[in-house]
Formats: structure tokens, C-alpha cells, sequence
């Protein structure tokens, strides 16, 4: 069972909505666990006066996204508070699934030696908040919003599939650096290697934000045995969320430990730290 509050500002953003976006991170709460998205309920409250026909586009659009994944919607309920008392609406979803695999999907599986991947290019769900929000039109980026069931129940059955996360809030730098410290090894990086899109850097480069603290709705990290490496990129780039499926880094017992290093790209190395506040707040 998962339950996430959803108060993203827009609404509605390049490339979903604040419906397509709860459904999305309900399921994929579940799906990097190793559980099926099978039952949803939804809970919105809605400031007085806001559009009823808006509302309903939102409802729609989660309704929709249930279908495709064949998650029943099975449970509703909705309150409206006075004018004033929240922006629009904030909708909070409760899904619940059953656990696919017979391993315990964890970060206390990793181990030295293990591969680290990604599912797909980094920031672009932040990158289209951020240019909805400030009004800066970046021409092909929308949010990477969907579900991921699809592409990563596939892998369930692999014996070296060590741990999986959604980049959700503080993007993929904050997944890595929970994962090293809980893990007390060192996460060796290649910023050559992690896929971001030239739009989500332009966006960035005028911002001043980096890409790897950038949210995703649609991004998942693994961490991944060496045996089953290629096999897991295999199968990922089957699906169509996944094309840009690679690994980005491993898992070693150098110093520091507990601490995510990069190599970049004019051959330097740097330590990837957590985040200090969150760089770009309201984007689930």
C-alpha cells in the first residue's frame, strides 16, 4: 500500500495533468517495490469556486490512466473548503497492490560490484514544471509523468535485481546519495553516462539548477548485479518509455564511503551531495 498527496502547481503542465500525475506516482510507489498497481482511491479537496468542468478534465484523465494500466479506480471522496483555504485542489491518492516478486526489493540488497542504471533521461517532469511556472516555452520537453509498471515488471524475475526507486522529488542525485549512505559503500558516477536531454539542459543552464537533483515522474533508478547487467538494459529498452535505458555508475567499497562521486565530463571528479532545500518546491 502507498499513499502520496499530489498539490502540483500548474495543474495542468507539458505533458500531463495533476490527475495523470496522481495515478502515475501512486503506481509507480508500488511498481519500484516489486508490486502491481490494483486498486486506487482518491480523495480531492477543492477550493470553493474552482471550475467543475476543470475538476472533471482532471478525473478523466486519472480515470484514463487507470485503464491503461488496469488499475481499478475503486474508491472516491471530495470536500470543498472555503476560497482562500487551498489553491484549487489537492488531490491524495491511496493505491494498493500485490508484491510480484519472492525478493525483497531494498537498498539494504546492494552490494559492492553492483550496476547502477537508469530507466530513462533525468529532470524532464521538473524541467516542464519549471517551464510552465516561469514561463520559459523550451521547445520538445515535457514531463516524463507515466506509469512504470509496464516496463519494469519484466525485470522482476531476475536474481541480480538488487533495489528500484522512482526519481521522484530531488531527482536522481537525492535517490543515489539515500541509497549510499543506507548502503555505507561508495557510488561511483559517470556524468558522461546519465542521459539528459538537451532541452532539460538548456533549461537547467538558464535556471542554474542541475539536472541531477531535477524531479521525474516517469525515472527509475536500480541498482542491478553485474550478471544481470545487460539482460536488465535488454529488456528495458524493449519498452517505449526506455530508450535511453543505461548504466550510469557502480558500486564499490572505495572511500568515502556512504558518498556518491562523479566523474565528469572534462575528467574531474566531484562529490554529489543531498540537496540543500528543495530547488524547485510544489512539483508533485
Amino acid at each position: 500500500m502507498t499513499m502520496d498527496g499530489f498539490t502540483v502547481s500548474p495543474r495542468r503542465f507539458p505533458g500531463g495533468d495533476i490527475g495523470h500525475l496522481c495515478v502515475c506516482g501512486c503506481a509507480n510507489d508500488l511498481a519500484v517495490r516489486g508490486a502491481s498497481p490494483d486498486f486506487l482511491g482518491i480523495s480531492l479537496v477543492l477550493e470553493e469556486g474552482i471550475s467543475p468542468e476543470e475538476v472533471s478534465s482532471y478525473m478523466e484523465s486519472a480515470a484514463s490512466t487507470c485503464a491503461e494500466l488496469g488499475m481499478t479506480l475503486a474508491a472516491g471522496d471530495t470536500k470543498v473548503v472555503p476560497s482562500g483555504a487551498v489553491e484549487g485542489m489537492i488531490i491524495t491518492g491511496c493505491a494498493f497492490g500485490q508484491i510480484r516478486t519472492a525478493r525483497t526489493l531494498s537498498m539494504s540488497s546492494i552490494r559492492e560490484g553492483d550496476a547502477l542504471l537508469v530507466t530513462t533521461s533525468v529532470g524532464r517532469h521538473g524541467a516542464a514544471i519549471a517551464s510552465a511556472r516561469f514561463n520559459l516555452p523550451v521547445e520538445g520537453l515535457l514531463s516524463d509523468c507515466a506509469p512504470l509498471w509496464p516496463a519494469l515488471s519484466p525485470l522482476l524475475h531476475l536474481e541480480g535485481l538488487r533495489c528500484m526507486r522512482d526519481c521522484t522529488r530531488g531527482g536522481l542525485g537525492t535517490v543515489l546519495c539515500e541509497w549510499a549512505e543506507a548502503s555505507e559503500l561508495h557510488f561511483s558516477l559517470d556524468e558522461d553516462s546519465i542521459p539528459v536531454s538537451f532541452q532539460v539542459k538548456s533549461l537547467c543552464d538558464v535556471l542554474g539548477f542541475d539536472p541531477l537533483y531535477m524531479a521525474c515522474e516517469g525515472c527509475a533508478a536500480l541498482a542491478v548485479a553485474p550478471s544481470d547487467t545487460e539482460e536488465t538494459l535488454r529488456i528495458l529498452r524493449q519498452s517505449p518509455l526506455c530508450g535511453d535505458a543505461a548504466v550510469i555508475g557502480r558500486v564499490s567499497s572505495a572511500e568515502p564511503k556512504g558518498m556518491v562521486s562523479m566523474r565528469t565530463s572534462i575528467g574531474g571528479e566531484r562529490l554529489v551531495d543531498m540537496p540543500w532545500g528543495e530547488i524547485l518546491p510544489r512539483i508533485c
